[in-house]
């Protein structure tokens, strides 16, 4: 008998040793952190309003209408997104147009029966469908906006390097800056200092390599690394080297991958 409770006693002291052992590796469970909310985007648009861009041919002023109405739909998505309108001509630092941010936004479902949730969802797309409606109809008259100044007979390109730092440094945190430039890219400014494309372009990629490193020594304090830039030509499939020198946009590509742009890509208006 003694030794049967013996036997029990050291029975029971390895299984208070071995439930004590694994309640002291419990490791308490940790509490999801909430998902992080999509980054808003803000668009920054610049419109060519100069004599080497005419909306007078039907094909410029239809593929300047479907880039805006393909950026706003694409890059509307949410409360807090925005759209931001410059002119681009001589005086291209003076020139916003508009600024308009999405006010749409998503009540919170948590809780509700099906048919409510439902109900909440549609009312969204509705009042986010009015808002890109309003900035799509408000782009759309910048662009037929006829500049009747003497502003039209000159390029200032270079002014949009600024106005992009600019608003890159004060944008939102989570948010993007997509910059969209509906141009042919001639820069065309008078003065010793400047470059006038539309009367002497580079003639090679390798002079235009040349002129982009020796320009980009004005913006050494720009930094595009976490900016992405698009680009619109006004030209058709059908247009000669003469109206889209392509050694003119090798200079932006070279001079903005010393700023620290990854690349500088064409806006998808299909």
């Amino acid at each position: 008998m003694k030794s049967l409770l013996t036997t029990w006693l050291a029975i029971f002291c390895l299984c208070s040793v071995f439930l004590s052992s694994c309640g002291g590796n419990h490791q308490p469970l940790q509490q999801l952190s909430p998902p992080k909310p999509s980054p808003n985007i803000y668009s920054l648009i610049f419109i060519d309003k100069t004599v080497s861009v005419s909306l007078k041919e039907n094909f410029t002023r239809e593929k300047y209408e479907k880039a805006l109405q393909t950026i706003v739909q694409q890059n509307i998505r949410q409360k807090g997104d925005k759209i931001e309108v410059y002119f681009l001509h001589e005086n291209t630092s003076q020139a916003r147009v508009f600024a308009m941010q999405c006010k749409a936004e998503m009540k919170d479902t948590t809780g509700l029966n099906p048919t409510d949730i439902k109900s909440i969802k549609n009312a969204y797309q509705v009042s986010l469908k009015k808002e890109k409606n309003k900035m799509q109809q408000r782009c759309i008259e910048a662009l037929l906006d006829d500049n009747i100044t003497e502003t039209k007979q000159y390029t200032d390109i270079w002014a949009i390097l600024t106005i992009i730092d600019k608003k890159n440094a004060k944008k939102p945190e989570n948010s993007l800056l997509k910059v969209f430039i509906l141009s042919d890219m001639v820069e065309s400014m008078p003065g010793l200092e400047r470059r006038d494309f539309y009367k002497r372009p580079p003639f090679s990629r390798q002079e235009a390599e040349q002129w982009a490193e020796k320009d980009v020594k004005r913006f050494t304090d720009i930094d595009l690394s976490d900016v992405e830039i698009f680009y619109v030509l006004p030209h058709s499939p059908l247009s000669t080297t003469n109206q889209n020198n392509p050694n003119v946009l090798y200079y932006w590509e070279k001079m903005l991958a010393k700023l620290g742009l990854e690349e500088l890509k064409e806006w998808n208006v299909e």
